[in-house]
């Protein structure tokens, strides 16, 4: 009897003990649950960290700090307190907080913005639903002191331009060609080719001085011609000689991946007329006046036409373009402009010459500012946030 009765004590201690342990596991349940989120989250944030230096840190800086005036960078600052805390520069809590700002932010890198392209691969860019995801979690969650350490060691220094480091043209603007015949200059930005078109004689040894001018690697391809630069880092000039073969078009391009998706593309046309292959000699440093004639819009924007008897105009600032950029207005009259940003960063409307500035709107914010358009001429409006007009955030008001 006895036997039986510490047999009996033993199984009740050991049911004690088992009811402690399970008790403590539960009461610990949320720690593991949590520790797990953390683990899953900081994988996805490893993973969204090779994407963001190869493809996004050309744009946006290699701490997330984005545009910054001289640097070359058109990326908006991903490093915000709004992004990573939900809360303005002042403190006040932005309007939905972090879920609002990752749904501006997802929307964004699927379908593009202004100047930025689409990256979503059901928009034709390089990255599936997964991927955005793991970016979206990197740019609200990630300690942008260590992707920034990181991206210096693996550069051996600064790894974007340092401020007038390089002066490449703006696109649309010309870029300086040689005298020599057969021989041909062109300048890589972020993300384009100046010119964006060539013209050269069939059957013809040719030379393309190819000048790395954008902020990131960039290459030159032409897959039919066998023509590939490898690798050319920012401030580079690699030469490529090769021979154009028969009459034929031919798209080169980038092949640093989101590039071409991001519209990096070239045309070279190789003709055997002539009247086809004289090339223009322009200065690439002379000062734009807008767009320019046949210049191609920004991405994403519309030029709807104006009428030199309207006096009220509305006009959209995005990022980072404005979505009318021509206005046609009548001389010596007061005219209203309605500005509405509906960017994610502040931006303003400014001319110079007729003394124009808007002062900075915030995201979302509308207003209506008058002035006079003086004497008949054309005269640049653009956005004088720093980086902006150097991005391509310009238009043209024709006074008649």
């Amino acid at each position: 009897m006895g036997a039986v009765q510490r047999l009996a004590t033993i199984v009740i201690v050991g049911l004690v003990a088992l009811s402690t342990i399970l008790v403590l596991y539960l009461a610990d349940e949320s720690n593991r649950i949590d520790a797990e989120e953390q683990e899953q989250q900081d994988a996805a944030i490893e993973r969204a960290k090779e994407n963001y230096l190869s493809l996004c840190m050309a744009c946006h800086g290699p701490a997330g700090e984005g545009y910054a005036a001289g640097d070359g960078r058109i990326g908006m600052p991903l490093n915000t307190t709004e992004n990573q805390y939900g809360v303005n520069a002042a403190g006040t809590p932005v309007s939905g907080g972090l879920e609002a700002r990752a749904n501006i932010i997802r929307t964004t890198i699927h379908n593009g913005r202004g100047l930025m392209p689409t990256w979503g691969e059901e928009n034709g860019g390089p990255l599936n639903s997964e991927q955005i995801e793991e970016l979206v979690v990197f740019i609200q969650h990630v300690d942008w002191n260590e992707v920034y350490n990181e991206a210096v060691e693996a550069a051996g220094g600064y790894p974007t331009v340092a401020p007038t480091a390089t002066e490449a043209p703006a696109k649309g603007e010309a870029t300086a060609q040689p005298t020599e015949p057969n021989t041909y200059n062109v300048s890589l930005g972020d993300n384009f080719f100046e010119p964006a078109e060539l013209v050269a004689p069939a059957n013809t040894d040719i030379t393309i001085n190819v000048t790395n001018n954008g902020v990131g690697t960039h290459r030159f391809d032409l897959d039919e011609l066998n023509v590939h630069s490898g690798d050319i880092a920012s401030g580079q000039t690699k030469q490529l000689q090769f021979n154009t073969g028969g009459v034929a078009e031919y798209q080169y391009y980038c092949s640093i991946p989101g590039h071409r998706e991001a519209g990096m593309v070239g045309k070279l046309t190789v003709t055997d007329e002539p009247a086809l292959l004289p090339q223009p000699v322009t200065d690439a440093r002379e000062p734009a006046e807008g767009p320019g004639e046949g210049a191609a819009p920004p991405p994403n924007q519309n030029n709807p036409a104006s009428t030199s008897g309207t006096t009220t105009f509305d006009v959209e600032a995005v990022d980072i373009a404005f979505t009318q950029t021509e206005l046609t207005v009548p001389a010596n009259t007061e005219i209203t402009i309605n500005l509405t940003n509906n960017g994610v960063g502040e931006h303003n409307f400014t001319i110079d010459e007729l003394g124009v500035s808007s002062g900075n709107y915030a995201s979302g914010q509308s207003g209506s500012f008058t002035f006079n358009t003086g004497e008949p001429g054309s005269y640049q409006y653009y956005c004088s946030i720093p980086g902006h007009k150097q991005a391509g955030m310009v238009g043209t008001l024709i006074v008649q």
